[in-house]
């Protein structure tokens, strides 16, 4: 992973629990890199555990989830299987929707690497002018809208803040109510 700034070291504990239920791949990640953020500070490889909750009180479907990543705009990635399928989803709080944005895990790490993706379907503008105005938001943090954009806030850099992520996502759903 490119950029990558380690935040904690995966235990030991945490790799064993998830070796049969989450691609190989994405456990050599975390022996090799741990949790913390790539994509100069957009997307983070989080600890599964710390994320069930807000899932599970924020997204209808959350039943066979695994949190995955967030990032800086306020999004989390989970794995959803669906019997021997998994998809990578993006629950997209501050647009109130949720949408598989990888049919792999392998595939989502290969198109981190395509710009056009990161636009299209990571959704991540306007990440790069909100860095340079406002600087990276820390590992607990992300930019929110203000007001929120389901409150009729515009989707312009400048009302975004850096915001604690988890707070700020139950925000949103408090008002909007959980993500389909």
């Amino acid at each position: 992973m490119k950029e990558f700034k380690l935040e904690q070291k995966v235990p030991e504990s945490i790799i064993e629990k998830y070796s049969n239920t989450l691609p190989e791949s994405l456990t050599d990640i975390w022996k090799e890199y741990g949790f913390g953020t790539t994509l100069n500070g957009f997307l983070r490889l989080i600890n599964p555990e710390g994320y069930f909750e807000i899932v599970k009180e924020t997204y209808i479907r959350h039943q066979n989830t695994i949190p995955l990543f967030t990032t800086s705009m306020g999004d989390i990635l989970l794995l959803e299987k669906y019997g021997d399928k998994s998809y990578i989803i993006q629950l997209n709080y501050r647009k109130g929707k949720s949408k598989v944005i990888a049919s792999k895990f392998e595939l989502f790490l290969r198109f981190l690497e395509e710009e056009e993706y990161l636009e299209e379907d990571m959704e991540w503008n306007p990440y790069s002018v909100a860095i340079q105005n406002y600087g990276i938001p820390t590992y607990n943090e992300c930019f929110g809208y203000v007001p929120l954009l389901g409150l009729g806030g515009a989707e312009k850099v400048e009302n975004l803040q850096k915001v604690k992520l988890i707070e700020h996502i139950y925000l949103i759903t408090q008002f909007m109510g959980p993500i389909e």
